[in-house]
């Protein structure tokens, strides 16, 4: 080859934000004078330059230059090693490249920016804040969250208390300031207090907020009780002196009035009552005079079939439930056992705590349902035509999280995991094997 081209280092360190260089050496062993045109390869080339770009050699003379990294103090660039490559292609024979390799590595750097909302809330008992953290590091952080205030009047519940989040994303953490004892009456009262973010690698970060503790009963309670009564008190004075005297001779005149139709009314239908039964004895006499004929012989009714499962089955019902972290999919599965088939007939779909994100029902590999679930609760599934799984295959819950939504109290997940199940109904039944010829 016509063209030898180093590193003078085989690991450069450079920090966010900062610079590094390295120098490259090309010697030229051919007979003609060539230019050489220098590329950075690899992920670094984003934020490398090389000085100069093009570089002129005599024949037997050796040329430099520089290569500078310059990475972006940002959580898209990540601590750690990267390899790289330098090629360096001759102008007059460009089949006779040479790439010298090497690596740099990003040193690590930790930035955390937590802000809550709102600054100060308003409740008779619990204030509710939000928490969020956004880690614009390039490396991982755990974090501690806690709540304290002066007075020691409230009570902290926060969700999760400790997480973790990778460079570049953010977590949201529920805050409830919970006064300990009830206000009944008077001004209401605000109770600052702060909330601490503690990392691993960086001083604690405290935020300050406040909750307005408002009084059970409202202010003027007293008077507006008080008027209540008085008007209650005058409304039956006036009620017994005045209205209720002639409500009652009203009321006795229009009975009255009501009355004497109605009694009219009842003696003709005892009249017309007594003919009837008058009718009613005659008739009695002349069938007990007449002979007797033979009735027929009631016949069974036929009764009505109910559908029943087919011989050999048996009810059968399967429960998937999938716990899924969020921007993450997971995956619960039945599979149908040796010499059975599993009729499905019923699928109930459930989202308790309102995720966000895609869940799939797949069987033996074929997706027969898809839904979102920002769009539902329960979903409830009748299948016209059941679906026949057989032996072997597989009846898999898929669920891609997206957002997880509020945990339910006592059931589990929350805390950035969605939580959702499918409910499946039908029975099974036993495959005869086909015997041998």
């Amino acid at each position: 080859m016509s063209t030898e081209a180093y590193l003078d280092a085989d690991l450069i360190e450079v920090g966010p934000g900062s610079e590094a260089s390295c120098r490259l050496e090309i010697r030229n062993t051919g007979p003609i004078v060539e230019s050489y045109t220098i590329e950075v390869l690899g992920e670094p080339a984003g934020w490398a330059s090389v000085e100069p770009p093009v570089v002129t050699v005599y024949p037997g003379d050796s040329g430099s230059a520089v290569v500078r990294f310059q990475p972006p103090r940002s959580a898209q660039v990540v601590a750690g090693d990267r390899p790289f490559a330098v090629r360096v292609t001759p102008a007059e024979s460009p089949d006779a490249q040479v790439v010298p390799e090497a690596t740099v590595r990003v040193l690590p750097f930790a930035a955390v920016t937590p802000e809550i909302l709102p600054r100060t809330s308003r409740g008779r008992r619990t204030g509710r804040h939000e928490v969020s953290v956004a880690n614009v590091g390039n490396i991982p952080l755990g974090m501690a969250l806690s709540g304290s205030d002066p007075n020691n009047r409230l009570v902290f519940a926060i969700r999760p208390a400790e997480l973790t989040v990778a460079p570049g994303e953010a977590a949201f953490v529920q805050v409830r300031a919970r006064a300990r004892k009830l206000l009944w009456r008077g001004q209401p009262v605000t109770l600052p207090f702060q909330v601490d973010v503690v990392t691993d690698d960086l001083p604690p970060s405290r935020l300050d907020a406040a909750t307005v503790q408002e009084p059970v009963l409202p202010q003027g309670i007293g008077r507006v009780v008080a008027a209540l009564l008085v008007l209650a008190l005058l409304g039956a004075g006036l009620w017994y002196a005045l209205l209720r005297p002639t409500v009652k001779s009203l009321a006795e005149e229009a009975a009255q009035e009501q009355v004497a139709p109605v009694a009219q009314q009842a003696r003709a239908a005892d009249t017309r009552a007594q003919e009837a039964q008058t009718k009613a004895d005659q008739a009695v006499a002349a069938a007990s005079a007449a002979p007797a004929s033979p009735s027929p012989s009631p016949s069974a009714s036929p009764s009505v079939g109910v559908p029943g499962l087919p011989p050999g089955a048996r009810s059968f019902s399967r429960r998937l439930a999938v716990t899924a972290p969020t921007r993450a999919t997971r995956t619960d599965q039945y599979t149908v056992p040796s010499r059975r088939v599993f009729v499905l007939t019923d699928i109930f779909l459930q989202n308790p705590q309102g995720d966000e994100g895609r869940l799939d029902l797949v069987i033996d590999g074929t997706t027969v349902q898809t839904v979102a679930l920002q769009n539902f609760r329960d979903l409830d599934y009748h299948v016209v035509s059941p679906i026949e799984v057989p032996a072997g295959a597989v009846v898999s819950l898929r669920v891609n999280c997206r957002q997880a939504g509020t945990a339910l109290d006592g059931v589990g997940g929350g805390g950035g995991q969605c939580r959702d199940f499918a409910l499946l109904n039908g029975y099974i039944r036993t495959v005869n094997r086909t015997p041998a010829p």
